[in-house]
């Protein structure tokens, strides 16, 4: 199930930074290359967060390990 979620929101998140112009849709110019832009920063926070939850999860199962060694 972890793996699912991770690859999920890395899947989100290059869709957020290769394709902005796919997520977002806007009339004006200027409007478009803001909304690019802050799909970009979407994007990489997706790929940032589904990084630190596997650290997360790692350093848990580890904890999980080798609390029982000491009981």
């Amino acid at each position: 199930m972890m793996i699912f979620l991770v690859v999920l929101m890395i899947g989100t998140g290059m869709v957020f930074i290769v394709r902005p112009r796919y997520v977002t849709h806007s009339s004006s110019e200027d409007g478009a290359n803001n909304n690019q832009i802050t799909s970009r920063w979407i994007g990489y926070s997706l790929i940032i967060m589904s990084c630190l939850f596997v650290v997360m999860a790692t350093l848990q199962s580890l904890d999980q390990a080798s609390h029982y060694i000491g009981h």
